[in-house]
């Protein structure tokens, strides 16, 4: 069977993580959450030749560590705005 989606609980919200594409059809890693009915995505994207592979890594390596250090900064956040703040704010 093959895994594309893992679902995880962390800070009082599911995270879905998913093997996915972006617009270009390169490999892309996405976190997404829910916050009030409306979803917010954000992971990095692979290129170069072994892009499904290095996803495929990623994926692999993706547990409730990354849930946990995804939503830890959104505690609180109450619109995918203030979460986009939030994480624009902490690069």
């Amino acid at each position: 069977m093959e895994r594309w989606g893992k679902l995880f609980e962390a800070n009082g919200r599911q995270v879905l993580i998913t093997k996915d594409v972006d617009d270009d059809d390169k490999p892309k890693l996405s976190i997404s959450i829910r916050i009030d009915g409306a979803e917010l995505t954000l992971g990095p994207v692979f290129g170069g030749p072994n892009g499904d592979e290095l996803l495929e890594k990623a994926f692999n390596s993706a547990g409730q560590d990354v849930a946990d250090a995804f939503t830890e900064p959104l505690v609180g956040c109450e619109s995918v705005m203030d979460a986009a703040r939030i994480l624009m704010e902490r690069n």
